[in-house]
């Protein structure tokens, strides 16, 4: 071959290679310029703006494209779109050019879109899949999902096998929950999962609480009030969860109880608040409604008065005699200052104490 044409097909392709490069640096500048502004868009709050510089830089295709793609699809989720976030997982998922180290982390994310939509099944068949694989964390995910489907059992199981060596507070907090949801209908079957949440973790109030329960509604008040004693040594904030256990043993015995208790710890509202309903319960209006001020003056965070709030809502109309009482404690409830509870993981408020958040499922975060 001619030297000149060899001469001339060696520029031309070191011409085209010198094209490619600066066209595959162009897209990359192009990608990081867009991918910062969507970063800024999202710090500065404009989420619209941030999910349109996003789209343009995923759209140029390079090979850091997964990386936009994910971004991309967090903020879907995070602004609600979360079918446009399962769209764009799904398809990254059945795309060509995903690499196999990548596909567990994309599956982890429309796991999580599945999660927040209510798509609870397919969540847990993903991490189900994940853990059978020895994935860190899939274990976790996968119990928490189990106890959103209200598959409690499984949820404990799956706790049982990943736990380390010791108390669990976190079986315990499942086999209560199994416990209270076996109550109404099988109380023996309530009380052996009970009993085994306080195995998991002899410290633990709300398995002890939930034994309590149990053991009143079988009409032994006597291993109930015990349970109920020893929750209250270890935790006293878990005075204002105790009436569903009092509230099933004799009117009298709980009544001796909850005084009991106030002769060593008179400061505590929450047990003050326990004596008024106690009280009310045995049949002593007057007195309930001066131990339900007594409760409301020694309140120090507002929970008690958010609580007594919510009590004097729902309790049935006074009688003549009592009516300027009680109109008087709910007048001096609703002036009192008292800020909700917050959950210490995301932050949504409550106005009653519970052992878990409603919002992110964490356990004992108020």
């Amino acid at each position: 071959m001619d030297p000149l044409w060899l001469a001339v097909a060696a520029g031309a392709l070191a011409g085209i290679v010198v094209v490619l490069a600066w066209d595959r640096l162009r897209r990359r500048r192009d990608e990081a310029q867009a991918y910062l502004k969507g970063v800024r868009s999202m710090l500065s709050g404009d989420p619209d703006a941030a999910i349109a510089a996003l789209s343009d830089a995923a759209r140029l295709g390079t090979r850091e494209a997964v990386e936009t793609y994910l971004a991309l699809g967090a903020l879907f989720r995070r602004t609600g779109d979360l079918a446009r976030a399962v769209r764009l997982h799904r398809n990254m998922l059945l795309g060509p050019g995903l690499a196999e180290a990548r596909r567990a982390e994309v599956e982890r994310e429309l796991a999580e879109d599945y999660r927040r939509s209510g798509m609870l099944a397919e969540a847990a068949e993903i991490h189900a899949r994940h853990a059978a694989a020895g994935e860190p964390g899939a274990a976790e995910r996968l119990r928490d999902v189990l106890v959103e489907q209200g598959d409690l059992a499984g949820a404990a199981e799956v706790q049982r096998r990943i736990a380390p060596p010791g108390p669990d507070p976190l079986l315990a907090h499942l086999q209560a929950a199994l416990a209270r949801a076996a109550l109404p209908a099988a109380p023996a079957v309530a009380c052996e999962a009970a009993r085994a949440g306080v195995a998991a973790d002899p410290g633990s109030a709300d398995a002890l609480l939930a034994l309590a329960e149990a053991e009143a509604a079988t009409g032994r008040a006597a291993p109930a009030l015990d349970a109920a004693g020893r929750a209250l040594d270890g935790d006293g904030r878990a005075a204002l969860l105790a009436w569903p256990a009092l509230s099933s043993v004799p009117a009298e015995e709980a009544l001796r109880f909850v005084e009991a208790r106030l002769g060593a710890e008179d400061a505590n509202a929450a047990l003050h608040l326990l004596h008024g309903r106690a009280l009310h319960r045995a049949g002593r209006t007057r007195d309930a409604l001066v131990a339900l001020r007594f409760a409301l003056d020694r309140d120090r965070t507002g929970e008690v008065t958010l609580a007594m709030r919510e009590l004097l809502r729902e309790a049935e109309a006074p009688g003549p005699e009592d009516l300027a009482a009680r109109h008087d404690l709910m007048v001096a409830a609703l002036l009192r200052r008292a800020k909700p509870l917050r959950c210490g993981q995301c932050g949504v408020e409550t106005a009653a104490r519970s052992w878990r958040c409603r919002r992110c499922g964490a356990f004992d975060v108020y």
